[in-house]
């Protein structure tokens, strides 16, 4: 193969601060130079970082947004077999569930040889009602036949598949969603860790417990909410980062439980390692993850986690060494863990730095695009 092989990427949407953006993100800028990559996307656009970055071409589907809207999808896919044809793409990787659903099938329906399935979380597990998630179960085992290769961000995710016997016929890879650690560590280290406590407000003596994440039923902040409320450290501060539908309902909450003054919504950050940088422990109090980069990140400015037990967090934290899990919805647990470590800094100050240890380690980018490259590699045999 003479020429730069043809990729193609898919995504639903473009999110703010969005795990699977960052992975497709870092993964085209490190390959665009070995591979001419193309990504395909919905009309749903966020943040445009992806789509101006030099030497990737970028396709906008006029018909694909995340809510199931039959004769749309269906146009959608016909898009997605247009664009397929006509560039003859050599590998498709796809991307996010609608985008990855239409996009596999389109895939496969037009003949393309190479088609991979990027499973970033596990959908079927959001909180939603028996009859959708077995509507989603469903949707799986009739459309992963599409793919040949399923390259999932951890090994809880890719269980989580096989659990419900979807794909288990299908090779698989676990490949770690990347971060860029030296340009985090930079920004870190560059964080003026005063002017952020003054511009959120936050008294320089108080320990702060930090949750980032969108607004959703599926980041479940009222839990971090409640719990906060309910701690013996009055001098704590509670700061959550982000946007999302579910904000309003967060603040309302805290002026139900009386802790408005000790809780702030800091909005979303396009630089968040000063969140990072003052906080004392950060808190998940997700219901559906597939693995969360928040936590590797937390991981990284060597903050310990405290966090429910949630896909792909036991690969993150190690419980007792470098933060603490505890089951969905166990409050109390999470109260008596998060007291404990704001009690002592001396274990805070230990599992912190096992944590940074353990990310480094495991989710340096350069890892993650090494093994992209590698399976690339072997799949179109070059």
């Amino acid at each position: 193969m003479h020429r730069r092989p043809k990729i193609l990427h898919t995504m639903t949407w473009l999110a703010p601060g969005g795990g699977a953006d960052r992975n497709v993100y870092l993964s085209m800028k490190d390959m665009r130079k070995d591979y001419e990559i193309h990504l395909a996307v919905g009309r749903q656009i966020e943040r445009d970082d992806l789509l101006k970055l030099h030497g990737v071409a970028a396709h906008i589907c006029p018909y694909l947004d995340r809510k199931i809207r039959p004769w749309r999808d269906f146009r959608a896919l016909l898009w997605f077999m247009r664009l397929i044809r006509r560039e003859r793409f050599d590998l498709v990787h796809t991307h996010e569930s609608k985008a990855s659903l239409l996009g596999r099938l389109a895939a496969r329906l037009v003949g393309c040889k190479h088609i991979i399935y990027g499973l970033h979380g596990v959908v079927f597990n959001d909180p939603v009602n028996r009859i959708k998630r077995q509507f989603y179960i469903a949707l799986e085992k009739m459309t992963i036949w599409a793919c040949d290769l399923i390259i999932a961000v951890g090994r809880d995710t890719i269980r989580h598949y096989h659990r419900e016997n979807i794909g288990r016929s299908i090779p698989h890879q676990v490949v770690y969603s990347g971060i860029d650690v030296t340009e985090f560590e930079r920004r870190l280290n560059n964080v003026k860790k005063d002017a952020f406590r003054c511009d959120t407000g936050i008294p320089d003596d108080a320990p702060v417990l930090v949750n980032i994440g969108r607004f959703s039923s599926a980041k479940a902040q009222h839990y971090t909410i409640e719990a906060f409320a309910r701690l013996q450290c009055p001098g704590a501060r509670l700061l959550l980062v982000g946007e999302g539908p579910e904000r309003v309902a967060c603040e309302r909450l805290c002026a139900e439980l009386g802790i408005v003054d000790r809780v702030i919504f800091a909005g979303f950050l396009q630089d968040i390692t000063p969140a990072y940088a003052i906080a004392s422990v950060h808190v998940l109090s997700s219901l559906r993850e597939g693995l969360s980069g928040v936590a590797v990140e937390a991981s990284l400015a060597r903050v310990p986690t405290v966090s429910f037990e949630v896909e792909g967090i036991r690969e993150i934290v190690t419980h007792g060494h470098s933060g603490f899990v505890v089951p969905q919805g166990d409050i109390e647990a999470m109260v008596r863990y998060l007291e404990k470590l704001i009690g002592d800094s001396q274990m805070c100050h230990t599992f912190g730095e096992r944590a940074s240890q353990h990310a480094i380690a495991r989710w340096d980018h350069r890892v993650m695009v090494q093994k992209l490259d590698t399976i690339y590699r072997q799949r179109l045999k070059i």
